[in-house]
């Protein structure tokens, strides 16, 4: 495994779709490729190198129909990644993952008691993860 890069490239959604309700015009929605710093790993995570992401229709609805996001653009789509542990927890270097599409707190009463799925403060890649 080669050393872990300080900036990494990414497809962004900069621009969602936007349609004008009085004039009936649309804005295309915009995509740029572009490259960006690594993040500060903090305790407990770790940095995945991904080998495949898929895009959905939540992902389409963010860029084709501007449905709300909680993070706000730039934003890279897509929730549905697989790929390798490259950096933080020694435990998982080098291991084979598939990240959820939405990750629970896992600290509050709901996940606690395994109900997760219904997490208030659950947080999705491509949403609340930029």
């Amino acid at each position: 495994m080669g050393g872990v890069p300080d900036k990494i490239w990414t497809w962004q959604m900069v621009q969602p779709t936007v349609f004008n309700k009085e004039t009936k015009e649309t804005t295309p929605g915009k995509l740029e490729k572009k490259q960006i710093p690594v993040p500060q790993l903090q305790p407990g995570e770790v940095l995945v190198e991904v080998a495949g992401c898929g895009v959905c229709h939540t992902d389409l609805g963010y860029f084709y129909d501007g449905v709300p996001t909680v993070s706000k653009p730039p934003l890279t789509l897509g929730h549905e990644i697989s790929g390798v542990v490259v950096a933080g927890d020694q435990a998982w270097m080098g291991k084979e993952v598939i990240v959820p599409a939405v990750m629970p707190c896992r600290k509050c009463i709901l996940c606690k008691t395994g109900r997760g799925n219904r997490c208030l403060d659950q947080k999705m890649p491509g949403n609340s993860l930029g």
